[in-house]
């Protein structure tokens, strides 16, 4: 295969990649506004100004499209919550950044959901995988934040032994946390509550 023809199929890929990317823009801005059952393929189509053809060339269903945009907000609130980790000097200030900018990110993405909850019934099964496999991304990202705090000091070394359980424990106590988000309990000053927990956890895993 030469390099021209290499080129091309790179244009295509790019192309293709584009294009999904506005469908699933406009899908998601529909879905917000009036959810998975009331929105057709047609309102997508128009929306993304593509033929219905084009869209199911990309997508077999509604329900797929669905599944695609649930997938690229998670991976938007991942990147979200990376990138503040990044950013963080210390193994502490990493923990803070992962938890605070995961609440904020996930107040912004909470319409969606809400619209969307009990509507879906049918997709359960596929949004649990989704949920597993966004779960795995953030308890090895967790993961590398307190072995980080480990290797310079900042947290005690006992914890070590707790690597294999404990980043799992800290995600799925998160993962609470949204339900409160997603149901509208307990969300008033839910990001100073955070802080109060994070420092009360901050001192359990610390060294003496």
């Amino acid at each position: 295969m030469d390099q021209n023809t290499n080129l091309v199929e790179s244009m295509i890929v790019a192309k293709d990649d584009i294009i999904k990317e506005e469908i699933l823009k406009e899908a998601q801005k529909l879905f917000r506004q009036f959810g998975v059952k009331k929105t057709t393929m047609e309102d997508i189509a128009k929306a993304a100004g593509k033929g219905k053809s084009t869209l199911y060339y990309y997508y077999c269903s509604k329900e797929e499209i669905f599944d695609a945009v649930i997938l690229m907000e998670m991976n938007e609130v991942f990147s979200c919550v990376k990138l503040a980790v990044e950013k963080a000097s210390s193994a502490e200030e990493k923990m803070k950044a992962f938890t605070l900018n995961k609440i904020r990110a996930v107040q912004k993405k909470a319409n969606l959901y809400k619209i969307v909850r009990g509507e879906m019934q049918d997709n359960m099964r596929c949004m649990k995988h989704l949920h597993a496999e966004y779960d795995m991304q953030e308890t090895q990202l967790v993961k590398e934040i307190l072995t980080f705090g480990i290797e310079n000091g900042e947290f005690t070394k006992q914890i070590s032994e707790e690597l294999d359980i404990l980043p799992s424990v800290m995600v799925s106590s998160l993962r609470g946390l949204e339900q409160d988000i997603f149901t509208g309990t307990k969300y008033t000053k839910l990001e100073s509550r955070m802080e109060s927990i994070m420092g009360i956890l901050m001192r359990g895993l610390k060294t003496n």
